[in-house]
């Protein structure tokens, strides 16, 4: 009976092509996407993700590197075994002639002892095509489970991460403005205010004996709570989260200067522990902003800057107007011209708000340093260098320089509120 041909792994490969040349095509695509399909596909996977307590992103990261060592090795024996075979095939060739005429004399007193060792021979070259036969089966087997995986791997990421390259912004769907040009008066008026908002929040924060905050709430479920009121405004933010996970990882995380994560394939949004606590809140809003759908670096800014500044909890606010200051205080700085004495003119951030604008703690970094086994510098040159590769792939031109685009959205929000 003959075999029917498997056309389901084929079919895989053409529907990531067919989903991702309709999203970088056809107009809306993405859009339609977001809100049908991922929209699904993010209630299952978060749902199933949120079944585990630690991190299944980062467990199949791990995963995959084991998978591509395996290949790499299997792939280096298969060359060895082939070359060692070649090589020994050779060597029987010129050595048998030699071995036949010498062979000759000594024929006839040999019969019997090749009759011997024939039963023998065929015996040790059996088993040995049987071993050659299960190495050739498992390599086979080996690298067809991989192209599962890969496909499987490459619908999900394409759902739940290539596509939303090409939707809409937050800004597209929301903030119907007219674009302009904005004046170094108005960047001014917006930095200001950022300023003016820490300054009195640092006074009101609660700190140990070292002047670290102290914030002793539920965080993840805060930062879930304010998304979902946020969701009451703007739709799309609507509807189920997941919970954010700590980084099992978050030291090596911190020397790639990663404040968190959000895993597509596992539907998960991940935060970096060890990093200092004023920076917690507004990364866990801006990772669960990209579970919504929303993959712009600026977007997700701007969203946990919105879903933070707009808390209740002052603790929250606090780390959201943080989270903008530094681009805020970068492009003020550009704008004039890299003069200090005019930048000092303009409000000044108070001691407090100086010492918890950090990524992490002198001691955190300390600890950091101890257990690192690649250097920091390494890391974290490897680490741009991808995320600045990925992010221009999937058609964002400034790379990294791109978060900083939420300095616009902010432009454009308190136009009509500070001028």
């Amino acid at each position: 009976m003959r075999k029917r041909k498997n056309w389901f792994l084929p079919g895989i490969y053409v529907l990531v092509v067919v989903i991702n040349v309709l999203s970088c095509g056809k107009e809306g695509f993405g859009d339609k996407m977001r809100q049908s399909v991922f929209h699904v596909t993010q209630y299952i996977q978060g749902h199933i993700s949120s079944l585990f307590p630690f991190s299944v992103g980062e467990l199949l990261l791990i995963f995959a590197v084991l998978l591509a060592m395996g290949a790499l090795s299997l792939s280096v024996i298969a060359l060895v075994r082939m070359i060692a075979a070649r090589i020994k095939g050779s060597s029987k060739g010129a050595r048998g002639e030699t071995d036949q005429d010498r062979g000759r004399a000594e024929k006839n007193r040999g019969e019997t002892d090749q009759d011997r060792g024939r039963a023998e021979r065929t015996r040790v070259k059996t088993d040995q095509d049987r071993g050659k036969s299960g190495f050739v089966k498992f390599t086979a087997a080996y690298f067809y489970s991989l192209l599962w995986i890969t496909g499987v791997v490459a619908v999900i990421m394409s759902i739940n991460c290539f596509v939303l390259y090409h939707c809409s912004s937050f800004q597209e769907n929301y903030m119907q403005c007219e674009e302009r040009e904005y004046s170094v008066r108005e960047l001014a008026l917006v930095r200001d205010h950022v300023v003016r908002q820490c300054n009195e929040l640092a006074k009101t924060m609660g700190r140990d004996e070292n002047g670290h905050i102290v914030y002793e709430e539920d965080m993840k479920q805060r930062a879930i709570a304010e998304m979902r009121r946020l969701g009451e405004e703007y739709p799309l933010l609507g509807g189920y989260y997941p919970v954010p996970k700590e980084l099992a990882f978050s030291g090596f995380f911190s020397q790639q200067y990663m404040m968190g994560y959000y895993f597509p394939f596992s539907m998960e949004a991940n935060y970096n522990g060890t990093m200092y606590i004023a920076n917690v809140p507004s990364t866990l809003c801006h990772e669960l902003s990209h579970v919504k759908g929303f993959i712009y670096e600026d977007d997700a800014n701007f969203i946990g800057y919105l879903a933070c500044t707009s808390s209740e909890d002052a603790f929250f606010r606090y780390s959201g107007y943080l989270s903008v200051l530094d681009y805020l205080n970068r492009d003020l700085y550009e704008s004039l011209g890299h003069s200090r004495e005019a930048y000092l003119m303009y409000e000044s951030c108070s001691p407090l708000v100086e010492s918890d604008n950090i990524f992490l703690t002198k001691e955190a970094w300390e600890e950091v340093e101890s257990r690192a086994v690649i250097d920091t510098g390494t890391v974290r040159q490897a680490s741009r260098s991808f995320l600045e590769t990925n992010l221009q792939i999937n058609g964002i031109e400034e790379g990294i320089a791109s978060y900083g685009d939420v300095v616009e959205q902010l432009l454009a929000y308190y136009d009509g509120v500070l001028y």
